[in-house]
């Protein structure tokens, strides 16, 4: 029992020795500092797995925007392709526009002429018509003189209201008119009255109080009276022409034909 008694107090001693040199806390820190590495290792690899993952959603976002950057250029390679044939058929529309002006000055220098020459026969084919409303013709074709002078129509609006007078004039010979007028009287007078033109073939003139008529003779180129028993054919002519009528047959005297020369 002595001997037991001394190896445990033996013992004891020992590791109170070995405590007091710190031989415990050197085998318990291989442990600690184990488990630490552990820990490091560990917060390591979540760090660097981080970065992974973050490298790896930028690369996926780098990958879509080259993607997208891809169809914007192949975009621009279209709208480019198209632009360029745009040009190219801006340029030869340029070319036909400057060969067609070329063509409308040498066009217009022969216009130009053409239309004085067809204003002056207007002119005189309306002196040698029968000479109902004057007036209002001759003004029409001073008009068209007075448009050859003014820089502000167009050489095209001018040949218009010219081709718009011959109408004009070709109309009178498929129609019957009544207007009022005046005629000379002989002594140096004039007086009122109605006319009635039947086209290009007939210009007949009655008394406003109706009881005189007259005609023009383009043989003579003077009015000549009319017998009375043409009044009322005249009479009714007037509203026939006024549209207060129906058309009916009347009588009316017709010049005979000019014979050529």
């Amino acid at each position: 029992m002595l001997n037991r008694y001394k190896l445990t107090v033996i013992k004891a001693a020992v590791l109170g020795m070995l405590a007091s040199f710190g031989v415990g806390s050197a085998l318990a820190n291989p442990v600690d500092q184990s488990i630490k590495i552990e820990k490091q290792v560990a917060a390591s690899s979540a760090a660097s797995q981080k970065k992974v993952d973050r490298y790896a959603e930028k690369t996926v976002e780098l990958a879509a925007e080259y993607k997208n950057t891809l169809r914007i250029i192949e975009s621009l390679k279209i709208y480019n392709n198209q632009l360029e044939n745009l040009i190219s058929s801006q340029e030869a529309e340029m070319v036909s526009i400057q060969n067609q002006m070329d063509t409308i000055d040498t066009t217009e220098r022969g216009v130009v002429p053409l239309m004085n020459e067809m204003i002056a026969t207007l002119e005189s084919f309306i002196e040698l018509d029968l000479p109902f409303e004057m007036e209002k013709r001759e003004k029409r074709v001073n008009d068209l003189k007075n448009n050859m002078l003014r820089a502000d129509i167009s050489n095209s609006e001018k040949y218009r209201k010219i081709l718009e007078a011959y109408q004009t004039e070709i109309s009178y010979g498929e129609s019957i008119d009544s207007y009022e007028g005046s005629v000379s009287t002989g002594s140096g007078g004039e007086k009122k009255v109605d006319f009635l033109r039947f086209g290009r073939v007939l210009l007949v003139f009655l008394s406003l109080d109706g009881k005189s008529a007259g005609y023009y003779n383009p043989n003579s180129g003077q009015y000549e009276a009319l017998e009375s028993e043409y009044i009322r054919g005249i009479q009714l002519a007037i509203k026939m022409a006024n549209k207060q009528a129906a058309p009916e047959l009347i009588k009316l005297p017709v010049p005979a034909a000019k014979g050529a020369n």
